[in-house]
């Protein structure tokens, strides 16, 4: 589905100067309103299940430069973009990043970012960062230091993330966090423990991420991915270990999810277009990437053939299902 976009976006005729400041519509009517920019190609931590491992090692030599990301924010804004969602690597450690967040904000776009909390858990940066933030969402892979800094790879990763929570709640009580916790075999059976964690340290919204067979994940992936089996046993616990805080269900066939299937976020996925380096023949070129539904990497068995639910839901991952029984997966009324 990558690669379909990327010569999808290739075969686009040259766009006039007033076609440019068109807002982008989709294949079935949907309007562009989200960037997610990638700022950084390093990260402090090596996880075993990051997806943009590959991707690191290969463009960690180029930077993007703000005189780019900065043509980036002001391009998407002038097409009806009205929401930037800053990653990585860790984008924090951007040496503009502050200014990046109040570009965004000059252009009316909303700021969120993807985060271990690397710069957010200093109170200097924390006080100048916070005020221009709508949402950060934390990584935040188990209840206790010694499971989450194993899969995160780095000792003392939960002391930084847990503080960087507190010290953005601590500069604005009402900021919006979330937690994202990346669901492998090691850490299944606490997640319910690190739902309630995450909540209890103010998180407002949970993302539970089944692992993605993509950079350091695909290259271990028969030792972290969750049989169906035990997805279905574990999942359907988060809502009531979650509280008050929205769950959203990342890469699960709904089926999976039992009577919670409709916080699959299948459902509440938003168009976006991915603004990073890529490769064209004989060159590296910070390019735009157009994804339409949440399917990448993602597939239909014979069990999805007569359900209710396929249109809206994108199946298993493709690499599961050549992987893994599927047997579980059923069609719904």
């Amino acid at each position: 589905m990558r690669e379909r976009n990327r010569l999808a976006l290739a075969a686009q005729p040259v766009r006039t100067e007033a076609e440019a400041d068109m807002p982008w519509i989709g294949p079935d009517g949907q309007v562009m309103r989200r960037l997610e920019l990638h700022v950084t190609w390093s990260c402090p931590e090596r996880c075993q299940f990051c997806s943009e491992d590959h991707r690191m090692a290969a463009f960690s030599p180029f930077a993007a430069t703000w005189s780019r990301l900065s043509q980036v924010l002001r391009k998407h804004a002038g097409r009806g973009v009205t929401a930037v969602h800053f990653t990585g690597g860790e984008p924090t450690i951007h040496p503009r990043f502050i200014d990046l967040l109040r570009l965004a904000r000059d252009l009316g776009m909303r700021t969120s970012v993807g985060t271990i909390g690397t710069m957010l858990a200093r109170p200097e940066f924390a006080e100048e960062a916070v005020p221009l933030l709508d949402e950060a969402l934390f990584s935040l892979h188990g209840p206790d230091a010694p499971l989450h800094d194993a899969l995160a790879g780095r000792e003392g990763s939960f002391a930084t993330v847990t503080e960087a929570i507190r010290r953005a709640r601590a500069v604005r009580p009402d900021f919006r966090a979330a937690i994202n916790t990346v669901v492998t075999r090691q850490n299944v059976e606490e997640l319910p423990d690190t739902v309630a964690y995450g909540v209890g340290l103010g998180a407002g919204l949970v993302i539970v991420s089944n692992t993605t067979p993509e950079g350091a994940a695909l290259d271990h992936y028969d030792a972290l991915a969750v049989p169906l089996a035990d997805l279905a046993r574990v999942l359907p616990r988060v809502p009531s270990a979650a509280g008050d805080a929205i769950v959203r269900f990342f890469g699960v066939p709904m089926c999976v999810l039992g009577p919670h299937r409709m916080l699959s976020n299948d459902l509440h996925w938003d168009p976006r277009v991915t603004a990073e380096w890529g490769r064209r023949p004989g060159r590296v070129l910070f390019d735009d990437f157009y994804n339409w539904r949440p399917d990448r990497k993602r597939t239909h068995v014979a069990a999805c053939a007569d359900c209710a639910m396929s249109g809206l839901c994108t199946g298993v991952y493709s690499e599961f299902a050549e992987r893994f029984p599927v047997d579980l997966l059923r069609a719904l009324d």
